[in-house]
């Protein structure tokens, strides 16, 4: 069994071609509250990195997870435009508290959606196209260890591990809010920002999006609006859009 979450679709993409590569059930881990494993059955979770950790919403979902039976084998796959920094040690923990095994973890790169910060925008076409080239490959890799029940971490911790996830993050998470999303005029109201929302967080009001309040800062909104109507502040400003694997 795998379970994912995904925002900008390339955790659901990665975890789709894993369950093909096993021959197992895949499924939107904000949809299962009760998960029934079969004798000898694997878990694995799929996942985006924000902010080098687990996101809120994934360890929520973990921690409400109900299993029928103990999975014989549980791991991880992060997906990453960089690197993972700590995230293999707070999943890790989060599996201690559920009385699960952590047996392995592994990262797949992926292109770059975080756009929210100076410095950090979408990869150009060369390395988007170059990133998804090449994740088939990896995830087949990792389909080949997770057979052969592997365990160990395979993540790319990346520089600065530590201080990414211990300092950086949790700013990162404090300043997490919706406050400053806004839509311009260009807005035609279609609602594909609140269909594509993981967390039901957007409603169509007079034809704008209005946020709740129960943001990750995941993006999908942005990036799923083909007019470029969505902004956070002047922080998205002349910033790209990814929106290859997102459904429409």
């Amino acid at each position: 069994m795998i379970l994912y979450f995904s925002a900008t679709g390339n955790s659901r993409c990665v975890a789709e071609r894993l369950g093909e590569r096993l021959g197992e059930r895949v499924a939107d881990l904000c949809s299962c509250e009760v998960v029934s494993l079969g004798e000898g059955e694997s878990l694995g979770f799929v996942f985006p990195i924000h902010g080098w950790g687990v996101p809120r919403t994934v360890a929520e979902c973990i921690r409400r997870l109900k299993l029928t039976d103990k999975a014989a084998y549980c791991y991880m796959v992060a997906t990453c435009g960089d690197d993972t920094g700590l995230t293999a040690r707070e999943w890790t923990a989060l599996m201690c508290e559920k009385g699960l095994t952590a047996d392995a973890q592994f990262s797949v790169q992926m292109p770059n959606t975080y756009v929210l910060l100076p410095g950090f925008d979408v990869d150009s076409p060369t390395l988007e196209a170059e990133k998804l080239g090449a994740m088939p490959a990896r995830v087949d890799a990792i389909a080949e260890r997770v057979r052969e029940h592997y365990r160990g971490d395979l993540t790319h911790h990346g520089a600065f591990a530590w201080f990414k996830s211990k300092v950086i993050r949790p700013g990162f998470v404090k300043h997490m809010s919706d406050k400053k999303f806004c839509a311009d005029d260009t807005c035609r109201g279609c609602g594909r920002c609140a269909a594509n929302c993981p967390l039901d967080n957007i409603e169509i009001v007079d034809r704008r999006p209005r946020w709740k309040g129960n943001c990750i800062n995941c993006l999908a909104c942005y990036h799923t609006c083909s007019r470029h109507a969505i902004a956070y502040g002047k922080a998205t400003r002349s910033k790209g859009q990814y929106n290859k694997l997102l459904k429409q």
